[in-house]
């Protein structure tokens, strides 16, 4: 297991680098796709639970919002929001013997897990600094999930959230984010990209390494919600994009939002 997580990871860890290096439309459409996967997923565990995911519109509208803010035109994007929530909201009024309300409504949701989360990878790749942050970003998501993982292993003996993930102990969790700390103090201090600094850094790699262990439960609560293990099987040991990407996708806003506010 741990082998083919490796060798999985050998292989896209420089494909997903080359694409952030190449930026703009190409690293978009990467994400793009990426989400359309992870979006896929979302929709069959939805069908687990009992419901009819509406899930052509979803596809449809995801590429839309994300060439959106790809154009940096937000007024677009909010306008395009305001019109998916009431386009679902309406859909069992009109289709009452396809969808129900709670179909849609966990369809509007995971378009807003989806289709918003992974919306600020676009916006910190856009920046002046977009590239170097974005690699940051990443190893600090990497670096709390292999911390996590072997001092997990090593040490690990309280469970930190039992009922939801019972594999996840303080000690993992805590060595998480203190490897997600140091990382932040080392590439703060190296980093060409102003105002980082080793203190800011570090204070980052806190602020990431806890909003992807958040992001982490809220996937395997997800998950345990339908009584599944893993989302997919799209990458060998590591599941499907959404168990992949899952610490990622609430540690983008969190970053964004705290560098934005080292820098104004």
């Amino acid at each position: 297991m741990l082998r083919t997580r490796v060798l999985t990871a050998l292989v896209g860890v420089p494909l997903l680098l080359f694409f952030v290096y190449l930026g703009g439309y190409v690293y978009g459409s990467l994400v793009t796709v990426l989400a359309l996967l992870g979006l896929r997923e979302y929709f069959q565990l939805v069908e687990k639970a009992g419901w009819v995911p509406a899930k052509l519109p979803g596809f449809l509208f995801l590429p839309i919002l994300f060439g959106a803010v790809l154009l940096e035109n937000y007024f677009l994007v909010f306008l395009l929001w305001v019109f998916l929530y009431l386009f679902f909201t309406l859909l069992p009024i009109f289709f009452p013997t396809t969808f129900t309300y709670w179909g849609t409504a966990a369809s509007f949701w995971g378009l807003v897990y989806l289709g918003v989360l992974p919306g600020y990878l676009l916006l910190l790749r856009s920046l002046e600094t977009g590239f170097y942050l974005t690699v940051f970003l990443l190893v600090l998501v990497w670096i709390t999930d292999i911390m996590a993982f072997f001092v997990g292993r090593s040490l690990g003996k309280r469970p930190l959230a039992k009922k939801i993930s019972p594999n996840k102990t303080v000690e993992g969790t805590v060595g998480g984010i203190a490897g997600s700390f140091l990382a932040g103090m080392l590439l703060g201090a190296v980093l060409p990209v102003s105002p980082l600094t080793w203190l800011s850094g570090g204070l980052l790699g806190l602020l990431v390494g806890g909003a992807g262990t958040l992001g982490d439960l809220a996937q395997s609560a997800l998950k345990r919600s339908v009584d599944v293990k893993d989302t997919g099987t799209f990458l060998p040991g590591h599941g499907g994009m959404l168990d992949r990407f899952d610490s990622l996708l609430f540690a983008a806003p969190v970053f964004y939002y705290c560098f934005y506010f080292l820098t104004f």
